[in-house]
């Protein structure tokens, strides 16, 4: 088969390189930033519960200022 030069022609259904561009790996990325997401929301909800704790024990106590 004979090469074709990047500015060539191709057939529909061609499998070379410059008409099939390579995948990006967005499933990894993607993968990657919602184990990050989830992660941050856990540590912020861990972080908030001695606040949300004590909100409650001073409203219960009537002292809220």
């Amino acid at each position: 088969m004979a090469r074709r030069t990047a500015n060539a022609v191709h057939p529909i259904g061609c499998t070379c390189r410059a008409c099939t561009p390579r995948q990006c790996r967005t499933g990894r990325t993607d993968l990657a930033i919602r184990g990050a997401t989830r992660a941050l929301l856990l540590i912020a909800a861990v972080i908030a519960i001695p606040f949300i704790i004590a909100h409650a024990l001073a409203a219960a106590k009537g002292d809220n200022r």
